[in-house]
């Protein structure tokens, strides 16, 4: 088995290399690299958001953490962030508009007072 330190600098490893990605794309006068890495940081904002869940259950499954540093390198070094946001892309649009409904009620009752 595998030390979990060994996990957090990967994931650390990872962090700085799409951030330095990022900043790179974000100098680049190219807009394709600047929806990778928009698409990326979306992405891993939304699976790490999950794991708060998931790395209770998952901790029980063998390979659960390579599973996941596996999904990251994936999604940053290998673009796989541009082949699974078309997946959940209407998940996103379903929960926008509900995000909209509710934005646009807090800001009337604002308005009321």
């Amino acid at each position: 088995m595998i030390p979990s330190f060994v996990f957090s600098l990967a994931e650390v490893a990872l962090q700085l290399y799409a951030g330095l990605m990022s900043f790179r794309a974000i100098q680049s006068e190219d807009a394709k690299d600047d929806k990778q890495w928009l698409t990326f940081w979306l992405l891993y904002t939304l699976f790490q958001t999950a794991s708060i869940v998931t790395d209770v259950v998952g901790g029980v499954l063998p390979f659960y953490e390579e599973i996941k540093i596996g999904l990251f390198v994936f999604m940053g070094a290998f673009n796989g962030a541009s082949r699974i946001y078309p997946v959940l892309e209407p998940l996103l649009l379903q929960a926008d508009v509900v995000a909209k409904k509710y934005e646009a009620v807090a800001k009337a009752k604002i308005n009321e007072q």
